[in-house]
C-alpha cells in the first residue's frame, strides 16, 4: 500500500516537471560581435508559484557531447526571459547550439542552433575573424581563430607571424587559441594553407585601451585654454584604429591638433575671470573608451609666451637697459615678474635680474663688465599666481663701453741665480676693460719701463730691486698702481714632501703672528725651461690652509712656497714638493745590472730622471725567474734606500733573469729593465781561481827566468868571458919553444898594467907534472918606458905558486922552493863556477919578447920586459877579482919548454 503511494507521488512530480520545462523561443547570433542572444518563456502556472527562478544554460559546438560553456543565472519570476553571451570563437567557425532548464527542477530543453552563423565548407579556405582594418584586439588577452577548409581537404600549415600553431580540429574547422601580444603599426599575419593553391590569411592588430598621462590645462594669453597630455601604450594603433580625443565632449581634437608624437595638446576658448572650470578629456579607440578630468582656475594656470622685439638701450661701461613688447593686449593688465639670462665669455647666468610690474616691458642691467660683449634673453610669469616661467625670448647682443684697467696682480721671487723675477697675471678682457696698450714697470723710484701687453714677467739683478710698481694702460687711462716688495729668502730651508690627489694639493701650516695681511702661496714646475711659469694665490689672514687644484699638470713635480704677507717684505716660511696627480713612471731604472758575489747576486741600477718619474718613487719591485723552471719570486726595495742596489741571497747555481719596475702611487712603470746572471758553484769558482792564479805565477816565473838569463849572459860577457883556446901556429925551435896565438875576434881588448918579471922557468905539458915558476909582478909607478923592446926580465924576482885556479885550462902545476923544477903530486882542479883570484895569483905564459910586445901593444906600453926569453902575463877576463888590474892575454904567446 505504502509502496504504491510513493510510486504514484513520483510519477505525479515527474509529470509536473515535464510540464514546467522552459520553452526556447529564439537563439540568434551577431557575427559582428560574436554575440548570442537567447530568449525563452515559462508556463504562467509555474511563474505564479515562484519568486525567483534559477536557470542552467549550456552552449555546444557540433559533434561534441560536453558543453563549451555552462552558466547558472537567476531571474525574477516572469513569463519571458533573455540572456546574452559573447562567444570567444567567431560564430562563422562552427554552428553553436544552446539548451537550458530550471536549475535541478526540470528537464533540459532540446538544443537549438544559433541562426545566421552556418559555415560554408564548399569554397576556398577562409580564416575568421576576417581581415578588418577597423578592428583591433586587446593585448595580453586570449583570442580564438579558426580556419575553415573545403570538404575533403586537410590543413597543412597554420602559422602566426611565421610561427607554427597547434590547432584543434572540429570537422573541417581548425581552431587555435592565442595569447595576443602588442604589435607594431603593421599588425601580425595569421596564415593557413591546404596546399599551394588553397590558402588563406588575415591581419590582426593588437593594442591597448587608451592611456593618458600628465593631463594639464593652462592659458598663454587669457583667451584660450591649452590642454596637453602624453599618450600611453596605445600609441602603436594608428590611422582608423588610432585613439581619438575630445575635450568636454564638444571640442574635437583631430589629428592635426593632436600631433603624431607622444605629446598631445588641444585648445578651447575661455572667458576671463570665469573662475574654476573642469575640463574632461575623452580618449577612444577600437578597443576601448576612457575619460580624464582636470579642474583649475585659468588665471592660476598662466604660461606666458616669449616677449617680442627685444632691444638694448642706454648702453655704457657698467649698465644697460632692455625693452620688449607683448603680442596680446590682454597681458598688459596682468601682474607679472620677468627674468634675464645673461651670456658673455662662454659664461651664462640665469635670473641675474628679477623685476616685477603690471604689463612689464623693460628692465635695467647693472654691474656689467666694461668692453664686454653680452647676449641677453627675457622671460616672464604671472606674479599674482605663479604657475611656471614663460618661454625665453630670442637673443639680442650688445657691447659695453671701455673703462680704465683693473689693478695688476703682481708677485716677485728670487731664482737660483740670485736674480729677481717679477711676474704678473695677464689682464683678461674682463679686467683690461678695453684694448690693453702697455704695462709700465718701475723699481726704487726709477723711470718707468714700457713693456708689451703680451709680456707677463721681467728679470733683473737682485741688487737693483727693493720695491716694484706696475700699472696697465688702455685707451681710457692707467690702472691703479700695484706694488710688491722683494720677499725675504730664508737660507737652508728644508723642502718637505706633500701628497696630492685628484689633481690637487692640500697645504696646511701653523699660524704666524706677523702675517697681518694673510699669506701668499706660489708654485712652479720643477725643471721647467720657462722661467715665467709660476703661479700664486693670496690667502686672507686667519686662514691656514688651502687647496691648489688649478694649473697642475698630471705627473709633473711642483715646488710650493709659503710666504707671510707683512707690512714690509713678504717672508718665506715653508716649502713643499709634490704632484697634483701622480702617474706611473714612463721609464724603467737605467743601467740595471747584476754580478755574482759568492752564491748571492748584487743588483744595481741608476735612478730614473726626474722628468720621467712622474711621481714619488715608493719602491722598486724586482722579479727574478729561474730560467730552467720558469718559477719567479719578487723582492721589494723602498724608494728611499740609498745606493740603488739589492742583494739576493742564497741562490743556486743556475741562470736567473731579473726585471725591475719603479712604483709610484700612480702605478708601476710599463716596461721593466731586465738583466740575466748565470751563477757558478763555489767549487768550480775555486778551481777557476786556482787555475788563473797558477797560470799567473807560471807566467811571472817564466818572465823572471828570461830576464835573469838575459842578465847572466850580459854579466858573463862583461866580467867572466869565455877564455879562447890557443892555436898552435909554429913549430918548436931548437930550444923546445913553439908559437901559439889566440883568435883575434875572441879577444875584446888588452889593458896590461906595467909589470916587472923575474927570471922564470916555465914548463907546461899536458897530463905531465912539471916544475913551473911564476914571476912576481909589481906596478911601476915612477917611470915607464915607451918602447916595448925595453921590457926586461928580472930573474931574481920570483915567488913560488902552488896552484893555478883556472877553470878553462885546469893546468897541473908543481913549484920548487929552491927555484928548480921538482916532481910534485898532480892535482886536477875543477871549477864549477866563478871564484875570484887571490892576490898574487897569476897565469904565467912564456912569450918571445919582441913579437909578444908588438902583439900586446897597450900592455907593453905600460911596463918593461927584462928578458927576451920569457914573459908572464896575467889574463884579463880570467877568474880574477872584478877589482883586479890584471892585464889581459895577448893575441899570441910562446911557451918555453925546459929540456
Amino acid at each position: 500500500m505504502i509502496t504504491s503511494l510513493l510510486l504514484t507521488s513520483f510519477l505525479i512530480q515527474a509529470a509536473e516537471g515535464m510540464q514546467n520545462v522552459p520553452q526556447l523561443q529564439d537563439v540568434r547570433g551577431d557575427i559582428s560581435t560574436n554575440g548570442i542572444d537567447v530568449s525563452w518563456t515559462d508556463e504562467p502556472s509555474f511563474v505564479s508559484q515562484q519568486e525567483n527562478v534559477i536557470y542552467d544554460i549550456e552552449v555546444y559546438y557540433p559533434e561534441q557531447t560536453e558543453p563549451v560553456y555552462r552558466e547558472s543565472i537567476e531571474r525574477r519570476s516572469n513569463i519571458s526571459h533573455h540572456w546574452h553571451w559573447t562567444s570567444p570563437l567567431p560564430l562563422q567557425c562552427l554552428r553553436h547550439s544552446v539548451r537550458l532548464r530550471h536549475h535541478n527542477a526540470s528537464e533540459w530543453t532540446d538544443r537549438k542552433y544559433v541562426t545566421g552563423s552556418d559555415p560554408d565548407y564548399s569554397k576556398l579556405p577562409v580564416i575568421y575573424p576576417r581581415d578588418n582594418i577597423e578592428t583591433a584586439v586587446l593585448a595580453d588577452s586570449q583570442k580564438k581563430f579558426c580556419c575553415i577548409t573545403p570538404n575533403g581537404t586537410t590543413l597543412k600549415d597554420f602559422t602566426y607571424d611565421d610561427r607554427p600553431m597547434k590547432s584543434i580540429r572540429v570537422g573541417q574547422t581548425y581552431i587555435v587559441d592565442l595569447l595576443m601580444e602588442a604589435t607594431d603599426t603593421g599588425g601580425s599575419i595569421l596564415y593557413c594553407e591546404v596546399n599551394r593553391n588553397y590558402n588563406a590569411g588575415s591581419t590582426v592588430y593588437v593594442g591597448y585601451s587608451p592611456e593618458v598621462h600628465n593631463f594639464t590645462c593652462e592659458t598663454r594669453n587669457l583667451r584660450h585654454l591649452e590642454c596637453s597630455w602624453t599618450q600611453g601604450r596605445d600609441k602603436n594603433l594608428r590611422g582608423v584604429r588610432g585613439t581619438e580625443y575630445t575635450l568636454n565632449e564638444r571640442y574635437y581634437c583631430d589629428h592635426a591638433t593632436a600631433d603624431r608624437s607622444l605629446h598631445k595638446k588641444c585648445s578651447i576658448e575661455i572667458f576671463p575671470n570665469q573662475g574654476e572650470v573642469a575640463w574632461t578629456l575623452t580618449a577612444e579607440n577600437k578597443i576601448n573608451k576612457t575619460s580624464f578630468t582636470y579642474t583649475a582656475d585659468p588665471r592660476h594656470r598662466v604660461y606666458l609666451r616669449a616677449p617680442q622685439r627685444l632691444e638694448a638701450l642706454n648702453v655704457n661701461s657698467r649698465n644697460a637697459s632692455i625693452q620688449w613688447d607683448w603680442p596680446d593686449a590682454n597681458l598688459m593688465l596682468l601682474s607679472m615678474r620677468c627674468q634675464v639670462r645673461i651670456m658673455w665669455s662662454n659664461k651664462t647666468e640665469d635670473g641675474r635680474e628679477d623685476d616685477t610690474g603690471v604689463g612689464l616691458i623693460s628692465m635695467t642691467l647693472r654691474e656689467l663688465h666694461p668692453y664686454t660683449t653680452y647676449s641677453v634673453q627675457v622671460r616672464c610669469a604671472s606674479n599674482e599666481h605663479f604657475w611656471k616661467w614663460g618661454d625665453w625670448s630670442e637673443k639680442i647682443t650688445f657691447e659695453t663701453k671701455e673703462d680704465i684697467p683693473q689693478a695688476v696682480d703682481v708677485w716677485m721671487t728670487v731664482d737660483s741665480n740670485n736674480r729677481s723675477l717679477v711676474v704678473w697675471k695677464k689682464l683678461v678682457s674682463e679686467q683690461s676693460h678695453g684694448k690693453l696698450m702697455k704695462y709700465q714697470l718701475s723699481w726704487n723710484g726709477s723711470v718707468p719701463l714700457r713693456l708689451e701687453p703680451t709680456q707677463h714677467c721681467y728679470s733683473m739683478s737682485t741688487d737693483r730691486v727693493k720695491r716694484i710698481t706696475i700699472t696697465a694702460m688702455n685707451s681710457v687711462g692707467y690702472s691703479q698702481p700695484s706694488t710688491i716688495i722683494s720677499p725675504s729668502q730664508a737660507r737652508d730651508l728644508e723642502t718637505t714632501r706633500v701628497n696630492g690627489g685628484n689633481g690637487g694639493v692640500e697645504l696646511a701650516w701653523a699660524p704666524v703672528p706677523g702675517a697681518s695681511c694673510g699669506y701668499v702661496v706660489d708654485w712652479y714646475p720643477v725643471g721647467s725651461q720657462d722661467k715665467c711659469d709660476i703661479q700664486w694665490i693670496k690667502i686672507p689672514a686667519g686662514r691656514t690652509n688651502t687647496t691648489i687644484n688649478s694649473g697642475l699638470k698630471d705627473g709633473v713635480r711642483y715646488t710650493f712656497s709659503l710666504y707671510a704677507c707683512t707690512s714690509d717684505a713678504p717672508k718665506l716660511l715653508q716649502r713643499w714638493k709634490g704632484y697634483g696627480r701622480e702617474l706611473a713612471p714612463d721609464q724603467a731604472p737605467g743601467n740595471f745590472q747584476g754580478k755574482q758575489d759568492g752564491m748571492d747576486v748584487v743588483l744595481t741600477w741608476n735612478e730614473i730622471p726626474l722628468e720621467h718619474r712622474r711621481g714619488f718613487i715608493q719602491r722598486y719591485e724586482i722579479k727574478y725567474t729561474l730560467s730552467s723552471l720558469g718559477q719567479y719570486k719578487t723582492e721589494t726595495v723602498l724608494g728611499s734606500e740609498d745606493g740603488m742596489q739589492k742583494r739576493i741571497h742564497h741562490l743556486r747555481a743556475e741562470t736567473y733573469e731579473f726585471s725591475i719596475h719603479a712604483v709610484t702611487s700612480g702605478g708601476k712603470s710599463s716596461k721593466p729593465a731586465t738583466t740575466r746572471v748565470t751563477l757558478t758553484s763555489q767549487v768550480s769558482q775555486i778551481i777557476v781561481y786556482s787555475i788563473v792564479s797558477l797560470a799567473g805565477a807560471i807566467a811571472l816565473l817564466l818572465l823572471f827566468t828570461f830576464l835573469c838569463y838575459q842578465k847572466r849572459t850580459w854579466l858573463k860577457d862583461k866580467v867572466y868571458p869565455e877564455i879562447p883556446t890557443p892555436r898552435f901556429v909554429g913549430g918548436l925551435d931548437g930550444k923546445g919553444f913553439g908559437s901559439f896565438e889566440l883568435p883575434a875576434e875572441r879577444v875584446e881588448h888588452l889593458d896590461a898594467s906595467p909589470i916587472l918579471f923575474s927570471d922564470v922557468n916555465q914548463k907546461v905539458t899536458n897530463n905531465v907534472t912539471h916544475n913551473v915558476f911564476f914571476p912576481l909582478y909589481r906596478n911601476i909607478t915612477d917611470s915607464q918606458p915607451s918602447d916595448p923592446a925595453d921590457c926586461k926580465f928580472h930573474p931574481s924576482m920570483e915567488i913560488p905558486i902552488t896552484e893555478i885556479n883556472n877553470p878553462t885550462y885546469k893546468p897541473l902545476v908543481s913549484v920548487s922552493e929552491a927555484g928548480e923544477a921538482a916532481p910534485v903530486t898532480t892535482k886536477e882542479v875543477t871549477m864549477p863556477g866563478y871564484k875570484p883570484q887571490l892576490p898574487g895569483e897569476s897565469s904565467l905564459l912564456p912569450l918571445r919578447s919582441a913579437s909578444s910586445c908588438r902583439a900586446l901593444g897597450d900592455a907593453c906600453q905600460g911596463g918593461l920586459l927584462e928578458s927576451e926569453d920569457y914573459i908572464s902575463v896575467g889574463l884579463v877576463g880570467s877568474p880574477t877579482s872584478v877589482s883586479s888590474s890584471q892585464p889581459l892575454l895577448g893575441d899570441s904567446y910562446t911557451f918555453g919548454q925546459h929540456a
